[in-house]
C-alpha cells in the first residue's frame, strides 16, 4: 500500500498518476511547437516563424499556468515534502516566461537571424525544465519524493 492509499487519498493518487502522463504528453507537444518555429527561423521564413512563435507562446503560458495553478497545487497536497521542489520549478516558470517575452519582442522586430540564437538557449531551458519536472513526477510515482 503507498502513502496515498494510507492517508486516505487514493483517489487524489490516481489522479496524479494520469496527470502525469498528461504532463508529459504537453511537454512532447511544446517540443513539437518549437521545432516548428525553429524551422521556419533557420529557413528564414518571417511570416511562419512569427505564426508558429506566436502558437508555441500560447501554448507554453497556458501549459505553465495549468501547472501553476492545478497540478502543482494538487502535488503540494498529495506531498507536502515536494513543496521546496515545486517553487523552485515555480521560479524557473517566471523565468522561462521571462525568456519567451524578450524572444517575443525580437520576433516583433521582424529578423528571423536575430531570433536564432535567443530562441535555442529558451529551447534548452526549457528542455531542461522539463526534465527536472518529469524527474520528479516519475519520482513521486516510484513513492518517494527524491
Amino acid at each position: 500500500m503507498n502513502d496515498d492509499d494510507r492517508n486516505g487519498q487514493p483517489g487524489l493518487a490516481l489522479r496524479m498518476r494520469r496527470e502525469v502522463r498528461v504532463i508529459s504528453a504537453q511537454h512532447r507537444q511544446l517540443d513539437e511547437f518549437y521545432a516548428r518555429v525553429a524551422d521556419a527561423v533557420h529557413g528564414n521564413q518571417p511570416d511562419a516563424a512569427r505564426a508558429s512563435f506566436a502558437r508555441f507562446a500560447d501554448a507554453l503560458e497556458a501549459h505553465l499556468a495549468l501547472e501553476d495553478g492545478l497540478y502543482f497545487p494538487a502535488l503540494r497536497g498529495l506531498r507536502p515534502a515536494l513543496g521546496p521542489d515545486l517553487e523552485a520549478l515555480c521560479d524557473e516558470h517566471r523565468q522561462l516566461r521571462e525568456s519567451l517575452a524578450g524572444v517575443a519582442r525580437l520576433f516583433d522586430a521582424g529578423v528571423c537571424a536575430d531570433c536564432a540564437r535567443p530562441l535555442e538557449r529558451l529551447g534548452g531551458d526549457i528542455a531542461e525544465h522539463e526534465g527536472r519536472e518529469e524527474g520528479l513526477l516519475a519520482s513521486i510515482q516510484k513513492g518517494s519524493t527524491r
